[in-house]
């Protein structure tokens, strides 16, 4: 006769041998079931391999800015109203027209044959030719930039102005400056090369073309400008303001940058041909200013409508 102890034991057995078997057939079917995707994940990876074909040549180009486009629009006096009024909140009418009129003895010509026109700059670009002759690469290089600024005035508020805006207001600083100085209108124009600089940084295009046939085709890109906040700290260290430059019965600088609001972006658009391994590109580019509804708000303050700058530029490059 069998003890009932035993057969709880048997029992006990059983039951642990049979969770093992189980644990052992989910292990195996687990193991199965990685094998099985990775199988399918390496069948996809190597049909995706065979639609796109054999990678192509690479191509390498040099592209600059070959048109010159106006900036700065000749009304120099509303320029300088509109950044004044701005910056300077507190001065009267007739404070802000005697202070316009004076600089405008003679000073005209000076801010019109100054930062008046937008640089040509040069940049570099690389791309791998995929299937059905597409390319795609990037394009790195130095590019003059519009963008809004976050500024403090000359009473502390913050306000939001263009880059011309905030040059003008400089330039209000130099003029109360050394006319305080020299008591009269014997002012000097010490900072011109500041005033005609751009906001210049670093821009990244990702690049697109395809040579269509008969060494005909097309180019496009896309990007947007690096290094905003950085350029805008190095070029408003020389400004009046921050030298302690300033007239004595100015509360502060009319206008301090501080950082960027909105930052350009750019897309281009073009035609390139090919013979033999050069390649030879004529495209058309738009650059305008992010920000959205902001800046109906920013202009309802003061702020200038910054408008598109549109230029060509021309691609010299070769294929390998």
């Amino acid at each position: 006769m069998i003890k009932p102890w035993c057969g709880a034991a048997a029992l006990v057995l059983g039951l642990a041998s049979s969770a093992t078997w189980a644990q052992k057939l989910d292990d195996s079917l687990l193991e199965q079931s990685a094998r099985d995707a990775e199988a399918r994940e390496g069948q996809w990876v190597s049909k995706w391999m065979d639609s796109m074909g054999e990678l192509g040549g690479w191509s390498v180009w040099l592209e600059t800015d070959v048109s010159v486009v106006e900036e700065l629009l000749g009304q120099t006096t509303n320029n300088l109203r509109d950044a004044a009024q701005l910056g300077q909140p507190s001065w009267s009418n007739n404070k802000l027209t005697n202070v316009l009129n004076r600089m405008n003895n003679g000073f005209d010509n000076v801010v019109d044959n100054w930062g008046r026109y937008v640089p040509n700059h040069v940049r570099i670009g690389a791309s791998k030719t995929l299937q059905h002759n597409l390319s795609l690469g990037v394009q790195v290089g130095k590019a003059w930039t519009q963008a809004y600024v976050n500024c403090v005035d000359a009473e502390g508020n913050d306000v939001v102005a263009s880059w011309n805006q905030v040059r003008h207001a400089d330039l209000v600083d130099q003029f109360l400056f050394y006319d305080d100085l020299y008591n009269g209108n014997l002012w000097e124009f010490q900072s011109a090369g500041t005033f005609a600089d751009g906001l210049e940084t670093w821009r990244v295009e990702v690049c697109a073309s395809q040579e269509i046939a008969y060494g005909l085709g097309w180019a496009a890109s896309v990007g947007s400008s690096l290094g905003m906040n950085a350029e805008i700290d190095r070029l408003a260290a020389s400004f009046s303001g921050a030298r302690g430059e300033l007239s004595p019965d100015e509360l502060g600088a009319t206008l301090t940058p501080v950082s960027s609001a909105a930052a350009s972006v750019v897309a281009s658009l073009g035609a390139t041909y090919r013979f033999g391994p050069v390649q030879a590109g004529l495209l058309w580019s738009s650059q305008s200013l992010a920000g959205g509804s902001q800046r109906n708000d920013w202009v309802a303050a003061g702020a200038e409508d910054i408008q598109a700058i549109r230029m060509m530029r021309l691609r010299l490059g070769m294929m390998f």
